[in-house]
């Protein structure tokens, strides 16, 4: 039974008249499978994005035994089998995607309790479709990232708030889900209007008794007590100092940068948002002066709108790319089970329910297709060249299972490293060999082959200029050009076996072409004395890969 009162059944006077079945129950709940299954279409034929290969590359990183640091990587222990799995690291993120529609689902149906709770039944469905159908929910609902699991277990306390009375089990389940969610991701308060919403909705029904309070109370000491056990067995492994240390400074970067008022850089993106999620963005518009208009308690206003202030938050938080969207909206879309009863008087819900439909539809059809593959081309030639794991460097860990050794280069990740000060790429470079550089951003070519250095620290950029060649399309690979009759001095900073492609002269000995030679570290001379160009190549006679090079790598959001 609905605590709000629901539509009375539509005024059809002036619509176009529609079969009863069009607007029945069975038809909702076909339409919200239609669009499970576009989702599911999305999770298993989107592109990879690059934090789902930052994602994965950290299930790899402690699959090998790898310290990590202890805050937002709880996941890692979640998905410990995936590496064991058949075939390459985009196949097992595809793989993983499918846990993550399953996420998905769990938050869909906890959006339908929810909404129940304020409407009825066919409006709970339609406000579940109108989410559902949104264009970022249908592409980034199902990604592979922390946000589906820690949407579906917030969507989870939500329900749990929402319709019991929060007995001890209920406490206790409580605690769990949000103490769970703490360890998956911080960005997890982003929601603490919404469940402030719930508890002063559910106090006020309870007649603002004390020991309700006292409840919450409970379940947040639950809460604190599961993110303690989890922290403390997730960073077991790790020394308890580097841990702490380490999860003191994720916090600190956190608050300082994730807040900034119309200041994040991802605002334009909000118009496609709204274009491709016309429905529910309507829906979410009327909210407030809906919730203005309805005879209840001041209370229970100021609780509903609480439900409804997350929708503000890509104003003021800095990271709200397109699959932060999924994340923040749910309880949003619950109190449009409060306005699409206004749509559904005046239009019908056939008329209404098509609508929705149709914006999702258009989203799925206009959706980039194939670009997977031109992903799993490149991987592929990545493991052709290179059978044996290296270490390389890359924008955003796309080789799961080589050792990634440099920072992951979103806009954040290259300002940090900037303002750190140091040449981190050299370090590395000094501390192991890494032979290999992905230029899946085209950072890395700028630099190598046309100088600029925007991105780089100024001894990095020298570093990586002097070190690296282009070996196969965005493959470049420890190295030297020398063109005929040219000689220079070459410091090494990739130690190992090189590959003369030419005859070449080293420290005044003459390698001919296919020659093998151990390399160390220091300064060697080289010399062509030839007529045609020639090479040195990091490794044991590598091959270049058969297949064409694919090009870009990235789907826009």
């Amino acid at each position: 039974m609905s605590e709000l009162a629901a539509p009375a059944t539509p005024n059809m006077r002036g619509q176009l008249p529609s079969l009863p079945a069009t607007i029945s129950v069975r038809w909702l709940i076909a339409l919200i499978g239609v669009l499970a299954l576009m989702q599911l279409s999305m999770a298993t034929g989107r592109s990879i994005n690059w934090d789902e290969f930052w994602f994965y590359s950290q299930v790899e990183l402690v699959s090998r035994g790898e310290f990590i640091q202890p805050l937002q990587t709880i996941h890692t222990r979640f998905f410990f089998w995936l590496p064991d799995m058949p075939g390459s690291e985009i196949d097992h993120i595809l793989i993983a995607r499918l846990f993550m529609w399953g996420c998905a689902l769990v938050t869909s149906g906890g959006i339908y309790l929810l909404a129940e709770k304020f409407s009825d039944r066919r409006t709970a469905l339609l406000t579940l479709a109108a989410f559902m159908g949104a264009g970022y929910v249908m592409q980034h609902s199902s990604s592979f990232r922390v946000d589906p699991i820690v949407t579906a277990l917030l969507t989870s306390a939500l329900v749990l708030a929402a319709r019991t009375r929060l007995g001890i089990p209920a406490i206790i389940a409580l605690g769990a889900l949000i103490g769970l969610a703490a360890m998956v991701t911080i960005k997890f308060v982003l929601w603490a209007p919404a469940f402030a919403g719930i508890a002063l909705w559910r106090w006020s029904d309870e007649g603002y008794d004390w020991r309700y309070a006292a409840r919450w109370i409970a379940a947040g000491a639950a809460a604190l007590g599961v993110f303690a056990l989890l922290y403390a067995l997730h960073s077991v492994d790790s020394g308890a100092q580097q841990s702490n240390e380490v999860a003191s400074g994720v916090l600190s970067r956190s608050s300082s940068k994730m807040f900034a008022l119309f200041n994040s850089p991802h605002l334009p993106m909000i118009g496609k948002g709204v274009f491709t999620a016309l429905p529910l963005t309507f829906a979410i518009l009327l909210v407030p002066s809906t919730v203005l208009r309805l005879d209840l308690p001041l209370t229970k206003r100021i609780a509903l709108l609480a439900l409804w202030f997350p929708v503000l938050t890509p104003l003021f938080y800095l990271n709200s790319l397109p699959y932060f969207y999924p994340f923040i909206l749910p309880p949003v879309a619950v109190t449009c089970a409060l306005t699409i009863p206004i749509f559904v008087k005046r239009y019908g819900m056939a008329l209404v329910a098509g609508f929705i439909g149709l914006s999702a539809a258009m989203v799925w059809v206009v959706d980039t297709r194939g670009v997977t593959v031109r992903q799993q081309q490149l991987v592929s030639a990545v493991h052709e060249v290179f059978p044996q794991p290296v270490n390389y460097f890359d924008c955003c860990g796309m080789i799961g299972t080589f050792a990634k050794q440099n920072e992951f280069l979103t806009q954040y990740g290259v300002q940090k490293y900037l303002a750190a000060g140091e040449p981190a790429l050299l370090i590395a470079m000094q501390a192991k060999p890494v032979p290999l550089v992905l230029d899946n951003n085209r950072h890395f070519s700028a630099l190598i082959e046309r100088g600029e250095t925007a991105n780089f620290h100024p001894e990095d950029a020298r570093a990586l200029r002097q070190t690296y060649v282009r070996f196969w399309a965005d493959i470049y690979v420890a190295g030297r050009v020398l063109d005929a009759g040219t000689a220079q001095e070459w410091d090494i900073l990739v130690p190992g076996a090189y590959t003369a492609e030419g005859t070449l002269e080293i420290d005044g000995t003459i390698f001919a072409d296919g020659s093998i030679i151990e390399l160390d570290r220091g300064t060697v001379s080289l010399a062509n004395n030839g007529e045609e160009t020639a090479r040195l190549i990091w490794g044991r006679n590598p091959q270049r890969p058969e297949i064409d090079p694919v090009g870009f790598y990235w789907t826009a959001w």
